[in-house]
């Protein structure tokens, strides 16, 4: 056997640098192609990239070596190397001094040098939105890539399929497929007999070109000659010639826009004095039950939020006529708090009556169908000036929605098809973050209304026509399919932008999407964009956005196979490497989401890909995510039957890419989790499929600015893990020996990865790898006694070891062993997540690793308390003023009980927050001066871990600033109770 290659990912990655250009890379939009169509938790390019590229290259031989090609990995990492290839990405001597196009063309360089010349063959069977196969084909790899969800299987064909297929210039597509011989179009026998698509004598056998036959179509020759389209460019043919699948789509979206217009323009007219509408803002309301009024549920009345320009609605009440009118305020006529209007959690306020009316109330009204919705506010771009102006609705708009749903009306009636023209697919009943169905949306087509659903249904007929004509005009088949598919796609666009989730974005003044979060809750006040404007949202921003991306995609030498497959099915080709983004656990369930868009998808590219869009929805019970609302049984049971069939999915999961990668290949995971659980199944798939990791690094890729993780514990990294096949039948280890050689891993690794700048609840998931590297080894760990430490045993250990090396940097080097259990975990979870809430799995696990009982750590006189909220059970720290109203003995002994340094620093800092002095003076001096020191060192890392703002923090910062310590009396005898407590 030959001797197995050492990559660099499994020697050295350059993680500060991957990072950086991955948070960068997340707040960029421009033709980016993760704006192709929405879909969740995607990774960025950039790591993505990286990991690839370091994955597929052998560690050099030298130290200086293998610095020079860390430069060239980061700066290819660059979304400037892609976007901006011409330039260089970082002058030496910090980086490589190469373009973005040199880094590029040394990666793949080295890629076939370090891989006996060949290209890699890459496979990633939970493929999603793309970006790992986007970016193995981009190096230079062959790729098959699959997915169970066909609306992600769509997005894969419009990311990297049809690209590599039709995105080239046709010279090299005819120089392809035809032969370098071949003349431009169709052969003299296909025209003859009226056959544009199938091959002629002497072509290949397998072909497929873009244009007709691999001529630039007549339809773009008139358009070059008359420049009639807006998306037209001063030299349409030679811009076809250069990519004609953007082409393409520029000209058939064009087509739909205009017959689009011809049938929607009546819908939204302009205002007298020519202002166009931009989008039209609505309220939802129910009857009041008391004065009978319609009353307006409206979560807020900002409409426009930035420094130089406030605009707001105001309630005009009319108790007579019982409703409640709006009109628009600016500037200094706004007044009282525009943020807090009517509704909250679903409570709400008869503005009329003035009752208050409970949630279930408006829920129970929106299952009996007496919901319905106003129009408060019409958004105009004023003709001739810039910005947006508001005013409020009146009977005109009234009057044009009205005819738009007669219209719709009419157009049901008149439907001939297998479905029905807008979607009765049904919603899901439950789903993580919040579902609106329990309002009496029980179906995808009440996610919109009337003028929304009209433009939708028109925007999705038109796929199909224009997908006859492309047929009528000669464009292949295969080719004319792809054209379509991204006209199908830009209908979803569309129609995240265009339902009545979407809510208005008062800071920037546009419409949001629907997924603002990964979830469909309810939303009181929502934004109609007009689809026929060119601003965002808008249908025209949704073609021109695809078209635009195609520009931008560029792979040469390179081929992909793309298929709908579950991950459990093995592959029959095998592979140099795997690299794969596997559902996490429970945090996304991708099938739910989704029918939003399938719903769509059907009726636009149903009859173009029937084979992907026949089912009635996307499947559900075999994808590999733990949905506790799958299944017939109830409480812990639903939960543990939940588990059993993500764990079951993700082992055969991991079997079939073990299976799939060669002797000598390598399987790169990539996970993001919180919950020990989530990790635990993680880990348990990878060990039954006896992977087991060479090397692992954080790369910091979540936005932190998402909806999901507003006032939450959540992850800023994803951990990266590169696994080998380690055959583990009939290894045994006893649990001292492996436990002593995990804490030298982790420790090593945690300590580089501390300098490198990883921090909190990131640092803990980041000894994982390190940790399994050595546990992975052997197929049972024992302790003396015959025990099998388990997984679960496994990652107690991991946090313990992890906690020790984050909490001894913290102290700055303190003896940890006297420091109460209760204060290390106050600590580590400010230190780790600062003061949000934890999930009482994650508390659970974190009070293990400090040595702490979640019962003592949550009982009324302690640092933390345990609600349930919703359906979950949340762990909370409790605020210093909250404890020193509610604990009649904070910081002071209470009948021979042990005082937690914690406690005693929380009750000093009141004293001093409450200007107490003379109090917090004799307070210290009963605490003599060793104990004095260590709440200064303890309170000085305290004020370091909790949030910039935070009040516990302003005192604990006043406290450390004050001047107690000069009137303090000397120190307590040695030997005392509280002498005894030290940090070293």
């Amino acid at each position: 056997m030959a001797e197995r290659r050492r990559r660099l990912v499994e020697v050295a990655f350059p993680l500060e640098e991957v990072s950086a250009h991955s948070r960068t890379e997340t707040n960029s939009k421009h033709a980016h192609p993760n704006t192709l169509h929405p879909w969740w938790a995607r990774r960025p390019l950039a790591a993505c990239r990286a990991f690839i590229h370091a994955s597929l290259v052998d560690d050099p031989e030298t130290a200086a070596e293998r610095e020079e090609l860390l430069k060239e990995v980061a700066d290819l990492a660059s979304w400037d190397a892609v976007r901006k290839p011409e330039q260089v990405v970082r002058a030496k001597p910090e980086g490589s001094g190469r373009t973005g196009a040199e880094l590029l063309e040394r990666a793949r360089a080295r890629i076939l040098r370090d891989n006996d010349g060949k290209a890699p063959r890459l496979l990633d069977p939970f493929a999603g939105g793309g970006a790992i196969p986007l970016e193995a084909l981009r190096l230079g790899c062959e790729v098959e890539a699959s997915d169970l969800n066909p609306v992600a299987v769509l997005i894969l064909k419009g990311t990297v399929e049809y690209p590599q297929k039709y995105g080239r210039p046709l010279a090299e597509q005819r120089a392809r497929t035809l032969g370098e011989t071949s003349p431009p179009g169709p052969s003299p026998r296909r025209v003859a007999h009226g056959d544009l698509s199938a091959p002629g004598e002497g072509e290949t056998e397998g072909f497929s070109v873009a244009g007709v036959g691999g001529g630039v179509p007549g339809y773009i020759r008139e358009m070059g000659e008359g420049a009639q389209s807006s998306f037209a460019e001063s030299e349409i043919v030679a811009a076809y010639e250069k990519n004609p699948l953007a082409a393409d789509v520029r000209y058939w979206g064009n087509w739909m826009l205009e017959r689009a217009r011809e049938e929607l323009a009546e819908f939204y007219p302009p205002d007298e004095d020519g202002s166009v509408p931009v989008a039209y803002l609505w309220s939802r309301t129910v009857p009041c039950p008391s004065c009978e009024a319609t009353m307006p549920l409206i979560r807020q009345y900002w409409l426009a939020r930035k420094e130089k320009k406030k605009v707001a609605l105001q309630p005009v009440i009319l108790r007579e006529e019982k409703r409640v009118d709006f009109e628009v305020v600016e500037g200094p006529n706004v007044t009282g708090d525009p943020g807090e209007a009517l509704t909250k959690r679903g409570d709400t306020i008869c503005l009329v009556c003035n009752q208050v009316l409970k949630a279930e109330y408006v829920r129970q009204a929106g299952r009996d169908g007496k919901m319905g919705a106003a129009l408060t506010t019409v958004v105009l771009e004023a003709k001739g000036a810039g910005g947006k102006r508001y005013r409020v609705d009146s009977l005109r708009d009234f009057a044009v929605f009205e005819r738009a749903a007669a219209r719709l009306a009419e157009l049901e009636r008149e439907h001939v098809g297998d479905l029905p023209l807008v979607p009765d697919e049904p919603m899901p009943t439950r789903l993580t973050g919040g579902v609106i169905t329990t309002f009496g949306f029980d179906t995808f087509g009440k996610l919109f209304n009337a003028r929304q659903l009209l433009a939708l249904t028109t925007f999705a007929r038109l796929v199909g026509e224009a997908h006859r004509e492309m047929a009528a005009a000669g464009l292949g088949e295969e080719y004319a399919r792809a054209v379509a598919t991204y006209l199908g796609l830009a209908v979803d666009r569309l129609a995240n932008r265009s339902s009545t989730l979407c809510r208005w974005a008062t800071n920037h003044e546009h419409p949001l999407d629907t997924f603002s979060r990964q979830a469909l809750p309810m939303v009181w006040d929502f934004a109609e964009v007009n689809v026929l404007t060119p601003g965002a949202g808008g249908a025209t921003s949704a073609f021109v956005g695809v078209a635009g991306l195609l520009d931008t995609f560029n792979f040469k030498g390179a081929s992909v196979s793309i298929h709908r497959r579950d991950a459990r099915e093995s592959s029959a080709a095998k592979f140099t490497t795997a690299v794969t983004d596997p559902p996490y656990y429970d945090a996304i369930n991708y099938a739910d989401l989704s029918d939003f868009f399938y719903a769509w998808l059907k009726r636009s590219l149903g009859s173009i890909h029937p084979e992907l869009l026949a089912l009635p929805l996307t499947p559900k019970k075999e994808q590999a995510v733990m949905n506790v609302y799958l299944g017939t049984a109830d409480g812990r049971g639903r939960r543990l039957d939940a588990r059993t069939r993500y764990v079951e999915a993700m082992n055969n999961s991991f079997s079939a890419i073990s299976g799939a990668v060669t002797a000598q290949g390598s399987a790169g995971v990539v996970f993001a989790h919180t919950d020990p659980s989530a990790w635990a199944t993680l880990i348990e798939g990878l060990l039954a499929a006896e992977l087991a990791p060479d090397s692992s690094w954080p790369i910091d890729t979540e936005r932190q600015s998402k909806v999901s993780n507003q006032g939450q514990a959540r992850l800023s990294t994803s951990v990266w893990m590169s696994c080998r096949r380690s055959p583990m039948k009939g290894k045994r280890a006893f649990a001292d020996e492996v436990q002593e050689e995990m804490g030298r891993e982790i420790q090593g690794k945690l300590l580089e990865f501390w300098q490198r700048g990883v921090r909190g609840a990131d640092f803990f998931i980041s000894a994982i790898g390190p940790a399994l590297s050595v546990y992975g080894r052997y197929e049972t760990v024992e302790r003396p006694d015959g025990s099998v430490v388990t997984v679960e045993d496994f990652l107690e250990l991991v946090r313990r070891e992890s906690t020790a090396v984050a909490l001894r940097q913290v102290l700055q080097g303190a003896d940890l062993g006297k420091i109460d259990s209760a204060t290390q975990t106050y600590l580590t979870w400010t230190w780790s997540y600062g003061k949000a809430p934890l999930d009482a799995g994650e508390a659970h696990a974190l009070c293990l690793a400090t040595g702490a009982d979640i019962d003592v750590v949550t009982r009324r006189d302690a640092v933390a308390e345990m609600k349930k909220e919703g359906s979950k059970k949340l762990v909370r720290l409790k605020s210093i003023a909250g404890r020193a109203r509610d604990e009649e003995h904070l910081g002071r002994v209470n009948g021979g009980k042990s005082t937690a340094l914690i406690d005693e620093l929380q009750w000093a800092a009141y004293l001093w927050g409450a200007n107490r002095g003379g109090e917090l003076a004799e307070y210290r001096n009963g605490l003599g001066e060793e104990r004095w020191r260590v709440l200064k060192t303890l309170g000085q890392a305290v004020a370091e871990c909790l949030p910039e703002g935070d009040d516990d923090r302003r005192l604990v910062r006043g406290l450390l600033g004050s001047n107690v310590m000069g009137t303090a009396r000397p120190a307590v005898a040695k030997g005392s109770a509280q002498e005894s407590m030290d940090l070293g």
